[in-house]
Formats: C-alpha cells, sequence, structure tokens
C-alpha cells in the first residue's frame, strides 16, 4: 500500500505575506526608473526573495547604502525611525508591513503613550519583535528579560504576531508571579494572530493522525519553525525542509500516513512540489486545502 498524503487546509500564504508580495510583485510588474528595494527580506523565504531580486527588487540590510528610489517596508515591518530616516532621504515608501503586525506595533506605543511599561513575548532576533520594541521609546523590553527585582507598577503585555498562547500564558504567569502586589494594574494584548493559532492546531491534528510531518518554509521563519517544534513534541519524525529537494525516501520507509505543513510566507507551488516529490516516492495525495489548492 502507497503512502497517503494529507496537506494541511491553511498550509501556506496567511493574508499579510498574499499582500506583502502582491505589493511587491505589482511594483516590479509596473516598472520603474528607480531602483526598488527592501530592508531586508520581505518575507522569510528564500526562494520568494531570489524571485523578487530577478524582477528587480534588492533586499539590503541597510539605508546607508540607499540614497533614492523607492522602498517596500517588509511584512514584519521596520523600527519608526527607520520610516523617518527614509523619509529624510527623500525615498518613495511603499508600505507592505503585515496589518496584524501593524496592530502590535501600535498597542506597544498606546501602552508607553499611557504610561505603562510593556514586556513583549516573541524572538529578540526576529525583525518584528525588533520594531516592536523601538516603538516602545524605552519603555518596552523581551520578556526574557523580566526580572523579579523590577518594580514597574502599570505593566502591558504584547505578543509578537507569530507566538503560541502556551508562551503568551508564561508571560503573564511570569510578571504575576514575579511582581506580585507591587503590581497595580496589568493590561494584556492578545496580539497573536488569528492566522497563526489556526495553523498551529491544524499542526496538532495532522502529527496525531500521520507517520511522518513534512513542515515546509525558510528555517529563519519564525511560524515556520514553530509549527515544526508543535510538530515534533507529538511526533518525532517531523522535518523541516525549505523544498522538495530536501526530501529523502528513508523518511518515509514503512510509514503509510504522511503529513504536509507549511509556514505563513510558504507559496503554494513550493507546497505543491514538495506533494509531487512525495507522490513519486509512493503517496496518494489527499488534500484539506481550502479551495482546492
Amino acid at each position: 500500500m502507497g503512502l497517503k498524503v494529507a496537506v494541511a487546509q491553511h498550509a501556506g500564504f496567511c493574508f499579510g505575506v498574499k499582500r506583502a508580495v502582491k505589493i511587491a510583485f505589482d511594483a516590479a510588474a509596473n516598472g520603474s526608473e528607480e531602483p526598488i528595494h527592501t530592508l531586508g527580506p520581505l518575507i522569510h523565504n528564500p526562494q520568494v526573495v531570489k524571485k523578487l531580486e530577478e524582477m528587480g527588487i534588492k533586499p539590503v540590510d541597510s539605508l546607508d547604502i540607499l540614497e533614492k528610489g523607492r522602498l517596500i517596508i517588509r511584512s514584519h515591518g521596520v523600527p519608526p525611525q527607520v520610516l523617518e530616516e527614509a523619509k529624510k532621504r527623500g525615498m518613495e515608501i511603499t508600505d507592505a508591513t503585515c496589518p496584524f503586525v501593524k496592530k502590535a506595533q501600535q498597542k506597544v506605543a498606546e501602552l508607553v503613550d499611557e504610561g505603562f511599561w510593556v514586556f513583549i513575548v516573541g524572538d529578540r532576533r526576529h525583525p518584528e519583535v525588533q520594531a516592536l520594541l523601538a516603538y516602545g521609546k524605552g519603555r518596552a523590553f523581551l520578556m526574557d528579560d523580566f526580572d523579579s527585582r523590577m518594580d514597574f507598577p502599570r505593566v502591558g503585555i504584547v505578543c509578537q504576531t507569530t507566538q503560541s498562547r502556551e508562551n503568551l500564558t508564561r508571560g503573564i504567569m511570569k510578571v504575576l508571579g514575579g511582581m506580585g502586589g507591587r503590581l497595580e494594574e496589568l493590561r494584556i494584548h492578545n496580539t497573536i494572530c488569528e492566522s497563526t493559532l489556526i495553523r498551529q492546531k491544524e499542526c496538532m491534528t495532522l502529527a496525531q493522525a500521520s507517520d511522518v510531518v513534512i513542515v515546509v518554509g525558510g528555517r529563519n521563519s519564525a511560524n515556520t519553525t514553530r509549527l515544526a517544534e508543535i510538530s515534533r513534541a507529538i511526533l518525532e519524525d517531523t522535518y523541516h525542509i525549505e523544498g522538495a529537494e530536501e526530501l529523502d525516501p528513508q523518511w518515509f520507509r514503512g510509514k503509510r500516513r504522511v503529513g504536509v505543513t507549511a509556514g505563513a510566507s510558504t507559496p503554494d507551488w513550493i507546497i505543491g512540489e514538495v506533494v509531487e516529490r512525495i507522490k513519486l516516492m509512493g503517496g496518494n495525495g489527499e488534500h484539506g486545502r481550502e479551495n482546492g489548492r
């Protein structure tokens, strides 16, 4: 009996990523006499970033090397100081920040303006989190840096949009347990994207029903990495790959059910290539995707 392949219904592009990619491809298609850049990769998917480069949209690490042209703000957002600097340089700015990320930025800024100190649940290396900290104007910290000796009477908590509810809950308990009676007011904004939560729930279900799970997406993608962690906690035979060429036939020997999911920055065509390669290894596709994708 061949392998049976089930694809998570919501695998692949989320709304924010789809929007950012459309903005970038539209910009490339319309043509421009001025150069077009993104500050950092538009999304955390190397294949998409490479395709955009081939179309003339190049990522740069710093504004320092730019003097003119069009700047597309990536889906993860940037610190407000970066936007101001780009404006001073006279650059044309197109903001492709995910609306849910922008909402988290606004919540941090609002809390600080109302006199709160803010703790952010998130990965300090992620560009979204670095931007959120910047919106805190020196009054925002990472939850990882929480110290029970801190003496803040009013505290706000905001989440990186791709975090898990478990991490948010741990952060809340850390503040409550560490500050105790010194805490006068705690305001919590659950800014985890609903799309993230849906994908994580589907990943759990997929792992429970499979013998092997393949998670497809960039290794620098926080939400893809988290899907792999969630699946691996349930099923040891979980593999995080960026493309079909990484599939190993050995993973499927003696297995019957293969689950495939993908991060929010993984395009459909890469998921399709992975499924087709698994089929060649003996699988029969059973798609749970909406719209028959």
